[in-house]
């Protein structure tokens, strides 16, 4: 009996230490990616070309780590969460700067998301707030923002959807395939 309680015990140690990896292999400041189940996934992956159509960045907070991310508002959620609302829980992640970061993301808690993908307008779309929080905070700009006219919008389903939205087609957007 002590003889397999101690493989058992072997065995949930080993577990949860490789539970712990994924946590470990990721930085606050990685951009991570996913296929999203939203509505306007589908039409983001028609314009843009690409899977990934949903992205945030990666925050430690009390030793956890979260997912800021612009969905219905800006939030943080917690990174195995974030991963299981993906299609299928694949992720894709970009680290940019490799040492230590301290992301300033209360300022964008709460705030209301952008169904137009407007800049400065205090909406947020996901990749506008990865975007911006790179240009302000680390003076990088990880893409050139580029007219919404760039994409791949003659679909009828995307045309309908700029018109509802106001989206202009020479409106300048950042696509989380653009900050890939």
């Amino acid at each position: 009996m002590k003889k397999i309680l101690f493989i058992l015990t072997i065995i949930l140690i080993a577990v949860s230490g490789f539970a712990c990896l994924g946590h470990a292999e990721y930085k606050e400041g990685d951009i991570v990616f996913q296929i999203s189940k939203s509505k306007q996934s589908s039409l983001i992956k028609k314009a843009t070309g690409s899977k990934w159509t949903h992205c945030g960045i990666i925050i430690e907070k009390d030793k956890e780590m979260y997912v800021l991310e612009a969905s219905k508002t800006v939030r943080l959620t917690p990174l195995q969460l974030w991963i299981a609302q993906g299609d299928g829980g694949s992720i894709k992640s970009r680290r940019v700067i490799d040492r230590t970061l301290k992301i300033d993301y209360k300022q964008y808690l709460g705030k209301p998301y952008d169904l137009a993908f407007r800049f400065d307008n205090d909406k947020w779309y996901c990749s506008e707030l990865i975007y911006d929080i790179y240009k302000k905070q680390l003076g990088i700009e990880l893409c050139q923002p580029r007219p919404v006219k760039d994409y791949n919008i003659s679909d009828k389903k995307i045309q309908g959807a700029m018109k509802n939205r106001g989206i202009k087609p020479d409106q300048k957007v950042v696509a989380p395939s653009d900050l890939l």
